[in-house]
């Protein structure tokens, strides 16, 4: 059975942040909480992809840096689709993300409204 793929966005989810960009080489500490859960889940077969606008070269020796066990950077190599744009994994796991669970048209744009990333609340 292949493994599953995990997506996770970087700045705000891996490392912190604070809706500032600073530049391509500077990313916050990583929050610690996450890199344990990263941990966990390569332990138990995963496979770990870190995406960002940021290069693949910089999420790459960030996570080198800081120990942050990851397979694929921006991309998943494993992905046929030939859709660079957003990399093929099972779940994506982001700070600016809305989950759409089939929510009436009304309830979905009061939930976009609505929405704060949560180092905003």
């Amino acid at each position: 059975m292949k493994a599953k793929t995990l997506a996770f966005d970087f700045d705000g989810v891996i490392a912190e942040y604070d809706g500032n960009f600073k530049g391509e080489g500077h990313a916050g500490k990583p929050l610690i909480e996450v890199v344990k859960a990263i941990s966990i889940l390569k332990e138990q077969g995963y496979k770990i992809l870190i995406h960002s606008t940021r290069s693949s070269e910089v999420l790459k020796k960030y996570c080198e840096e800081y120990k942050i066990p990851a397979d694929y950077y921006n991309n998943n190599p494993e992905d046929k689709t030939g859709n660079p744009g957003k990399p093929l994994a099972s779940l994506y796991i982001d700070d600016r993300a809305l989950l759409y669970k089939g929510q009436k048209a009304e309830e979905l744009v009061k939930e976009i409204l609505d929405f704060k990333v949560y180092y905003k609340k």
